[in-house]
């Protein structure tokens, strides 16, 4: 029995013994642990690739904010506590973890021991070319413009900041130790180069926003290269709040210059070309107010009618009744084929795919009387063009019937920043210089004694086309929508820009794109002599 009591006793000794031991494992190993060194990784921020106008200005990351690297200790607990910082940042501070933020709306000056500040881009610092450089998603994804067709460019020539930072091996920061940044690719300039000149797109928006135009598009061109140097969509959309815009009446997100509308009687100048490049001379016409064809009657914008005309002044007047006379003598087959070789009915690709609308043209079947084709030489019916397309017809006017293909990519950049340009787009003469001699110079005549008044000015000489084209919709007052149109190019004697301008339910081309294109080829007049002012002084 004596012996049964001591043998237990034993157990029990070793058994507590053993608990002891582990214990003291146990803890030693803790205390070990927690005495471990690790580190931690961050990404302070991500840059996505360059989007450049034709100087290599920065059109995305031309903006900086600033990042705060956090150290945990009571200085930046405090200074954070005065910045009302929110407190699930405080806390993850006061439990001994590093934290990276975004700077308050209140800014920090400097750095200090514990906050560190460290200047990052900002992808939009400006609404400046929304439409045609467009947004990314939450997850960084191109949705639309240049940001979607050139999405895997851009994220190839991405670049991040990183941050690495000592740990234990709970993860909290040993303050004692260093924090090292890392740039993996993030100051790369590697990117797409834009025709776009930065200055001139800012003048064509702020003419935009001068003018009463709430819907429109206004579209600027190089004549001798067919480069895109500016392009105004409005109304804008807000990449800050996104759903705001989704649920507007007006479309935000729609891209004017690249979308179809009816035309009207900028289309005269391509049945004027169709007759002249196919022998038909244009010649005088007695205008009496109206034209009856196939038992329909047309009426002249002039009800009282021009009485006898000739063709510039037909042109300059736009003269309803003449060019449905003319279209006639030129024939259905001749309209479309040379709308067709000006670009009607024919998407513009703009880079990787980004396309425009590709309007629409009658067919022959579709010209079955002489109403029809009436209807369609003065730029009614069923035809619809982009501002797109109509800049590109004067762009071949005044560049004496050379066509180029419009572009907007003028190449790339490298990681050092130097540019690799893209190959110059064909040219192809498709209207004879005569022919557009003759368009001219009716054209000028617009401007200066016609329709097109309200772009003269004693800065430049230009020619031009109004339009305002019925739509056959209606306002709830009952009222047509009319879209209006003003094309052109200036200086008439050698032409260097073309402008497109599109007034969506306006009044008149006249009346409402206008001025747009006067304020537009103003301040183009105005930068292009300070700029000749400058190389001359120097």
């Amino acid at each position: 029995m004596k012996r049964r009591v001591i043998s237990f006793f034993l157990a029990i000794v070793i058994l507590v013994g053993s608990l002891c031991a582990r214990l003291l494992v146990l803890t030693t190993k803790s205390e070990t642990a927690a005495k471990e060194v690790g580190s931690r990784t961050k990404e302070i921020a991500y840059r996505r690739g360059y989007i450049y106008d034709r100087s290599l200005t920065p059109l995305v990351n031309d903006g900086y904010e600033n990042k705060l690297l956090i150290t945990p200790t009571n200085e930046s607990l405090s200074l954070l506590k005065k910045r009302n910082f929110e407190n699930e940042t405080l806390k993850i501070l006061s439990d001994g973890y590093f934290v990276i933020a975004n700077e308050p709306n209140e800014k920090f000056k400097e750095s200090t021991e514990s906050i560190k500040l460290v200047q990052t881009y900002k992808r939009y610092n400006n609404s400046s070319l929304l439409h045609i450089i467009g947004y990314t998603d939450n997850g960084g994804n191109g949705v639309c413009g240049i940001e979607k067709y050139f999405d895997e460019y851009l994220k190839k020539s991405s670049g991040v900041l990183v941050c690495s930072y000592s740990t234990d091996a709970a993860g909290r920061m040993l303050l004692n130790e260093p924090i090292e940044i890392r740039n993996k690719n993030y100051y790369s300039k590697e990117g797409v180069v834009l025709t776009i000149d930065k200055k001139i797109q800012l003048i064509a928006e702020q003419a935009m926003k001068k003018s009463e135009i709430i819907t429109g598009a206004v579209i600027v061109t190089d004549i001798k290269t067919g480069e895109i140097l500016a392009c105004v969509s409005v109304p804008e959309y807000d990449r800050e709040n996104l759903s705001k815009s989704v649920n507007s009446d007006n479309s935000p997100f729609m891209n004017r210059v690249l979308t179809a509308y009816p035309l009207g009687s900028v289309f005269k100048i391509v049945t004027s070309a169709a007759a002249t490049e196919n022998g038909i001379e244009p010649n005088k016409f007695y205008c009496s107010g109206k034209i009856e064809k196939s038992g329909t009657t047309f009426n002249c914008s002039k009800l009282q009618g021009h009485g006898y005309i000739d063709f510039d002044s037909a042109l300059s007047k736009s003269c309803n009744p003449y060019f449905i006379d003319l279209g006639i003598k030129a024939g259905n087959r001749n309209l479309i084929e040379t709308a067709k070789k000006l670009g009607f009915g024919k998407s513009c690709d703009l880079g990787n795919g980004f396309l425009s609308e590709s309007g629409t043209i009658p067919s022959e079947k579709d010209l079955n009387s002489n109403a029809a084709t009436g209807n369609f030489a003065f730029g009614q019916g069923k035809l619809t063009a982009t501002p797109l397309q109509v800049v590109s017809l004067m762009t071949t006017i005044a560049n004496s019937g050379f066509s180029r293909e419009l572009k907007l990519i003028a190449g790339f950049t490298n990681a050092d920043g130097s540019f690799t340009p893209n190959l110059e787009s064909a040219s192809k003469q498709i209207l004879k210089p005569k022919t557009c001699e003759y368009l001219r110079k009716a054209m000028e005549k617009t401007t200066t004694d016609g329709t097109g008044k309200s772009a003269f000015s004693s800065l430049y000489t230009c020619c031009s086309k109004t339009s305002t084209a019925q739509s056959g919709q209606f306002n709830d007052d009952g009222s047509e929508i009319m879209y209006c149109w003003f094309a052109g190019f200036f200086p008439s004697n050698e032409p260097q820009y073309a402008v497109c301008i599109m007034c969506e339910n306006g009044q008149s081309g006249g009346a409402n794109c206008g001025p747009v294109f006067k304020e537009i080829a103003e301040q183009i007049s105005i930068l292009n002599l300070s700029k000749t002012h400058s190389a001359n002084k120097q």
